[in-house]
């Protein structure tokens, strides 16, 4: 195996992989190695049961993280048309030196790996150094995502590949229409050890996470009867108290008025009436939303602040 190329193979019912360090990547290649494609991703000789010159079976050592960002702020929720950047963490959590990686990222519609993908949002045409998008209309056929991937090896972000050392890529993205629906992401990353071959101590692993559609009305009380929420003082000027009349984990989210989610919190109710108090000195003037989520279940409430 030349040392340009770093090959693997998902395990069983992931589908192949092949990450390559020259100048096409794998998806310029044919291969789709998400994850996110049940059929279309697997090419004869790089099957879940073919050889890997990198090991034919995912290690718990390499963690992958998929976070996507509103304003620097971790989300779990788009808003449609919206902007959003996208972080791509692996981690090396093994004693072995592993100084350079690959990797792929692509996003689609619902939350399950199927032989027909729908892709959903777009990625900017300005990318980092070294990588490229390559759409599924110039892969033959092979795959039907667009996939991001690096178009040269990358360098590990920290500690040169040594344990504990990271692999991050941030790309920015653009989600789908509003009405589309639940999307997810979907990524593999491949950290080698640059021995000047593609062998088995080249480390890699796969992660998807799922990202919900916000939708919402002004009117807290048409959303949901299983609790209810009030915010105050409103206006706002320094600090707003969330009311929440039912005991249970809540998630705390705050948007502006373009969308961006600018705070996010936890909210632990073990009493009824129970208030939490958020800092909202440091927001600009304007209108808010306050989405407080539960099981599923979620409120909204708009805020003014001064």
């Amino acid at each position: 195996m030349k040392k340009r190329i770093l090959l693997f193979t998902l395990a069983a019912g992931m589908g192949g992989l092949v990450l390559m360090s020259n100048s096409h990547g794998p998806a310029g290649n044919g291969y789709s190695c998400t994850g996110a494609e049940t059929d279309n991703g697997n090419p004869a000789g790089c099957s879940a049961t073919g050889s890997s010159c990198h090991g034919s079976a995912a290690t718990t050592g390499i963690t992958v993280a998929i976070e996507l960002d509103s304003a620097g702020v971790p989300t779990t929720h788009y808003k449609g048309g919206m902007t959003y950047t996208v972080k791509l963490t692996g981690t090396n959590t093994t004693s072995n030196t592993l100084p350079k990686f690959g990797f792929q990222i692509a996003s689609m519609l619902g939350t399950a790996a199927t032989a027909t993908p729908t892709n959903e949002g777009t990625w900017s045409t300005t990318l980092p150094t070294g990588t490229h998008e390559v759409m599924a209309s110039s892969s033959g056929g092979s795959f039907l995502l667009n996939i991001v991937e690096q178009a040269s090896s990358q360098l590990a972000t920290t500690l040169s590949g040594a344990t504990g050392a990271t692999y991050v890529e941030s790309f920015t993205w653009t989600a789908p229409s509003t009405g589309t629906g639940t999307i997810s992401f979907w990524a593999a990353v491949n950290a080698v050890n640059a021995n000047t071959n593609a062998d088995a101590g080249d480390l890699w692993n796969t992660n998807h996470v799922t990202i919900n559609e916000w939708v919402h009305t002004a009117s807290v009380n048409e959303i949901n009867n299983e609790f209810t929420i009030s915010a105050f003082p409103n206006p706002t000027v320094n600090t707003l108290n969330i009311n929440v009349n039912n005991v249970g984990n809540y998630a705390v989210e705050v948007y502006d008025i373009n969308g961006r989610i600018i705070a996010t919190e936890n909210m632990e109710v073990s009493t009824i009436n129970s208030v939490k108090t958020l800092n909202t000195s440091n927001w600009m003037p304007g209108m808010y939303q306050v989405v407080i989520s539960k099981d599923g279940a979620y409120k909204v409430v708009s805020v003014a602040k001064q």
